[in-house]
């Protein structure tokens, strides 16, 4: 069975490489496991994804316009996870992230209704028409801000970091939190929107 779950996890990680290998920087030096996923919207010739070196990564990384970058330290931990870029999100090294985070770099919505009154009739004209469903996306009306996790950082299980965040040095995120402003180094957070709960002795 192991033979076997290897062997398929090899002919995907290939798979995905021939299919963005223009785009992609990943690690020979790093495990790929079975939910790893890489989803480019409408690609252009640059580099979206950079992994280094002794990670394990088990995460779908979701670019859904052209300006979308994720940067992935060396010795990074990332469960069944999802990131979604159109601004950048940065990762440093010696990072843990659990399974069933989301790490969104943007609205996807603008808040004002008349701005986002025909997202889903854009979206179903698309699919009608066998496009990619965000192909008619209204980009300009969508908020963003870059996402940087400081090394040795640990995120729990189920967290959401949403634009603009900077998690610290050393911190920690408790599970199930909702982070919303930058979380300082060496300290512990949790909660909705996730608060200040003690600080790490280094």
């Amino acid at each position: 069975m192991k033979k076997i779950l290897g062997l398929y996890q090899k002919i995907r990680k290939k798979r995905i490489l021939k299919r963005y290998k223009n785009y992609l920087e990943l690690s020979s030096q790093s495990a790929y496991l079975e939910n790893f996923k890489v989803d480019i919207r409408n690609p252009i010739e640059k580099n979206y994804l950079s992994i280094g070196n002794n990670c394990v990564i088990d995460s779908r990384f979701v670019f859904e316009k052209e300006s979308g970058r994720i940067s992935v330290g060396d010795r990074v931990h990332i469960g069944n996870s999802r990131l979604i870029s159109i601004d950048e999100i940065v990762i440093e090294d010696d990072v843990i992230i659990a399974w069933d985070c989301l790490i969104y770099d943007h609205n996807s919505h603008s808040v004002s209704w008349e701005e986002r009154k025909e997202d889903t009739l854009r979206e179903y004209n698309c699919i009608s028409q066998k496009k990619d469903a965000i192909s008619d996306k209204r980009w300009d009306v969508v908020k963003s801000a870059p996402i940087h996790i400081c090394s040795k950082a640990w995120i729990g299980t189920g967290v959401k970091i949403l634009k603009g965040v900077t998690i610290g040095e050393g911190a920690v995120v408790a599970a199930g939190s909702v982070v919303v402003k930058d979380v300082p180094a060496w300290t512990v957070v949790g909660g909705n929107p996730a608060q200040i709960i003690k600080t790490i002795d280094r």
